[in-house]
């Protein structure tokens, strides 16, 4: 609806004005896609607030049936402290912020939180991790959305490139374009994994900077377990899950369909290429998102004191209807 006296136009009951700088040179539908995201951004506070009472909701429902005996109370994860770092490590390569929107920045910051979760929770053993090429926007919003994140036990952030701290040699950087295939996660080998959210606007980016720097290739071996009919390209979270998974277990089956989302394995199709779907993916994620709270170390004055952080963990939100079921 347009205000023919004016520059004034509506979208979704969203008034702005057309001459707005912002808007210059973009096309229609690239104005909607930002006032969409607008629009989204600005209904995340009441979305968390809603959460956490559902959150609230169910904890105490599920309380309540262990009380009555309805229910198995949930096993306990393995605590953080327990945990011994192996020799296979993590790099997160940051380097693409300059390519990425603030809703994907933002999006990569939970990715990269999940990950930690799922490393310090390993059943055997965890990774070191390495973040590179970190730079001042991810770092922003890293130490507003995860304050205590520069405290992860095993994780080190830099703004220096992988090759400043590693031996070439021992990189190998998972792709999926890559031809070749990762039979295995071998000790004494990091592993970098593409720190990006980009809808798959640019293919082989990942790819095309590792074979310019000589940097070996591998990709997860999807496709000899799993039937796909779409292209194999997963969230970074689900890399590290894949990763820890198989280092617990040594099935690569196993490790894939226990970090893959059902909704991503239906009609064997692990990708979601569409935009839109791809869309509806992060917001089913992000009402599912709930907070867990591990024991972490910090050092303070030279001494080590525990310290409860909070990390993002994805909460399966229908255990206690489906537990109800199987009663």
């Amino acid at each position: 609806m347009a205000d023919s006296t004016s520059n004034i136009r509506y979208y979704q009951g969203k008034k702005y004005d057309i001459t707005d700088p912002r808007f210059a040179g973009l096309s229609k539908n690239a104005i909607k896609k930002l006032l969409k995201d607008e629009i989204y951004e600005e209904g995340r506070a009441e979305r968390n607030k809603e959460k956490r009472e559902r959150f609230k909701r169910k904890r105490a429902e599920r309380r309540q049936l262990e009380k009555e005996g309805v229910v198995e109370p949930l096993a306990k994860k393995a605590k953080a402290k327990h945990m011994t770092v192996g020799k296979v490590g993590i790099v997160l390569d940051c380097s693409f912020s300059s390519l990425m929107m603030e809703k994907e920045i933002a999006s990569l910051r939970q990715q990269i939180g999940r990950c930690y979760a799922a490393n310090v929770r390993a059943k055997k053993e965890s990774m070191p991790m390495t973040l590179t090429s970190l730079d001042s926007t991810l770092e922003s919003v890293m130490n507003e959305k995860s304050p205590s994140w520069k405290n992860w036990r095993h994780f080190e952030a830099t703004s220096e490139d992988y090759l400043d701290r590693f031996d070439k040699e021992d990189l190998v950087y998972l792709t999926a374009d890559s031809e070749e295939v990762a039979e295995s996660l071998e000790e004494g080998k990091t592993y970098i994994i593409g720190g990006i959210v980009d809808k798959n606007r640019y293919k082989s980016l990942c790819y095309d900077k590792a074979v310019k720097q000589g940097i070996k290739t591998a990709r997860l071996p999807i496709g000899e377990y799993i039937r796909l009919s779409t292209r194999k390209v997963l969230t970074v979270n689900q890399v590290v899950e894949i990763m820890v998974n198989w280092l617990d277990c040594h099935d690569w089956q196993k490790a894939f369909i226990d970090a893959i989302p059902e909704r991503k394995l239906k009609d064997s199709a692990l990708v979601q290429d569409s935009e839109d779907e791809e869309e509806e993916a992060e917001e089913e994620a992000e009402e599912e998102e709930s907070v867990a709270v591990v024991q972490e170390e910090k050092v303070v004055e030279g001494k080590v004191v525990e310290e409860k952080v909070v990390v993002e963990k994805v909460v399966e939100e229908k255990v206690v209807v489906e537990e109800k079921k199987e009663e």
